[in-house]
């Protein structure tokens, strides 16, 4: 009898941190450091919309007030092979947000009971196993991090 297996051949981890967020318009309330850690597998299973890869991940940090948070996701992944040569890429997250609670509660739409659906444009550039990214969040601040890669290839 065959089984389904979380982890198969190829699959690749990812961890990454993004240190800050550079908002578009700043507050006074925002923190200065988010510190955002985040785990992904990257897999060739689940793509679509022509995806060179999907990943699923979990990234854990302090939202721009400082409160605790978490972003569980799945994503598509495309490598830009016209720039050069595809160490360029680009992907697309989606996922539920959790943390933005109290008197932050409505700074992110849709947040019911401190839950929120999260879409999570990136682009990227990667040499080898070092991956650096830049993240847009919102109409809010973009995001610039760096990952390394592990097993696969």
């Amino acid at each position: 009898m065959a089984q389904a297996q979380w982890i198969e051949s190829g699959d690749q981890f990812r961890i990454s941190y993004s240190p800050r967020a550079f908002h578009f318009n700043s507050s006074p309330d925002h923190v200065d450091y988010n510190h955002l850690v985040s785990a992904e597998l990257l897999t060739q299973r689940w793509r679509f919309w022509r995806a060179d890869r999907s990943l699923v991940g979990l990234a854990l940090f302090d939202n721009s007030f400082g409160q605790f948070s978490q972003y569980a996701y799945f994503g598509q992944e495309w490598d830009l092979r016209q720039f050069a040569g595809g160490r360029f890429f680009a992907n697309v997250t989606a996922g539920l947000l959790h943390g933005y609670k109290g008197e932050f509660e409505d700074k992110i739409p849709l947040n019911q009971w401190g839950v929120a659906p999260a879409i999570v444009p990136t682009l990227g550039w990667r040499t080898g196993r070092l991956s650096v990214t830049v993240a847009l969040l919102g109409a809010s601040a973009v995001m610039v991090g760096g990952g390394w890669t592990f097993g696969g290839r």
